[in-house]
């Protein structure tokens, strides 16, 4: 029988329940050449650009951003080369070239760090940010958080943004003629995505963002796992060969928007929390952040109980593109009791990780770590 509550009681319960939230950039274009067009988006912003590559970029597309120019109705170009680090030190000089400058739009041209870099000035100056990411090795761009480092390289803080960027420019030709590793990193970060959504679905816990999950970010985790599973060995045998073909174009879109949607607004759980862990030992330094996500998503799917045939087809799949399913494929030939502890404390301590369907301690999170460890060996031993 259906029970009545009062008002004060019905209006306490219905404070109770945590609302949905669902995060995305204001505008996602892809195809081959858009770099090409960036002056038409960036004549409807405003009439200054402050545009932000790194040194070898500057050189890169010289000829592309000349032809930008000249294509511009108002759009005047101001091109600065960052740092070489994501750091608030760099930040912060770039901001105040931007108001010395009297720039209305921020653009980043470039891998990670740069975009970062790019998406931090536009936070402090409260400008709007254009992102042209030149691979596909994450789904940062399409976020609103910069990961800044110390000038030393160590990790400063993880920068929550205002807001997500303005418009996310993905030139497919472009991302296709960058190594065949970096799409590799970006399909081991994005194989995540929806196994870390679905155990915060399943648990009802907190997105990225603190809120409820959305059945939109539920539907896009998916379709980026799905999409991943079908065209990521087409697209990684393409790109070695510097080819854009539809199962490129496909892991692109997964790699950078699906997948960026997908973790920010279903949320990370055990695989990005045992990658922080993974990533403060030395070895693992020389990796990128998709590659431990990669051996980290197999600790997760563990720690899930999930059934041995799926953990095979996922390590199956990852060792096919190229990425690690061993620790020594990260660098780390001998973990040591403190190796596994550092691990273990780091994930333990990432609130995140508490969303898991199942409850976890450190000693469970080193178990799955070393498990996880002796199914890639066994499975490279098999090849």
């Amino acid at each position: 029988m259906n029970k009545l509550y009062g008002k004060a009681e019905l209006e306490r319960r219905i404070s109770m329940i945590k609302e949905k939230v669902f995060q995305s950039p204001s505008k996602y274009i892809q195809g081959r050449d858009v770099l090409k067009t960036l002056y038409r988006f960036s004549d409807q912003m405003g009439q200054t650009c402050l545009l932000i590559l790194s040194k070898g970029g500057a050189e890169r597309f010289r000829s592309v951003l000349d032809e930008n120019e000249k294509n511009a109705e108002q759009s005047v170009f101001h091109r600065v080369v960052f740092d070489g680090e994501c750091c608030m030190k760099g930040i912060d000089r770039l901001a105040e070239e931007a108001k010395k400058l009297q720039c209305d739009v921020i653009v980043g041209i470039g891998g990670g760090k740069v975009l970062d870099t790019a998406k931090a000035v536009a936070h402090f100056t409260n400008l709007p940010v254009i992102i042209a990411p030149t691979n596909a090795a994450s789904d940062a761009p399409c976020s609103a958080l910069s990961v800044v480092y110390k000038e030393d390289g160590s990790l400063d803080q993880l920068l929550l943004l205002k807001r997500n960027p303005d418009l996310v420019l993905v030139d497919s030709e472009i991302v296709a003629k960058s190594p065949a590793k970096l799409l590799s990193a970006g399909i081991g970060d994005a194989l995540a995505t929806y196994f870390e959504m679905k155990a915060n679905w399943d648990t009802d816990a907190d997105n990225f963002v603190g809120a409820r999950i959305s059945l939109a970010a539920k539907a896009i985790a998916t379709q980026c796992y799905e999409t991943l599973m079908e065209d990521g060995r087409k697209a990684f045998s393409a790109v070695k060969r510097g080819l854009c073909t539809l199962a490129v174009e496909n892991v692109i879109e997964a790699n950078i928007l699906l997948s960026g949607i997908g973790f920010e607004s279903g949320g990370t759980s055990a695989a990005h929390s045992i990658n922080n862990g993974i990533a403060e030992l030395p070895p693992t330094h020389a990796h990128f952040h998709g590659e431990k996500v990669a051996f980290a998503l197999v600790c997760q799917l563990l720690l899930s109980d999930e059934p041995l045939e799926l953990i095979e087809e996922i390590q199956a799949f990852l060792h096919d593109v190229d990425l690690p399913i061993t620790l020594a494929e990260l660098g780390v030939t001998d973990p040591t009791a403190s190796d596994l502890n550092l691990i273990a404390a780091i994930a333990n301590g990432d609130k995140l990780i508490h969303g898991m369907p199942k409850r976890l301690d450190e000693a469970a999170i080193i178990d799955a770590v070393l498990a996880a460890d002796a199914l890639g060996r066994e499975f490279l031993e098999d090849c």
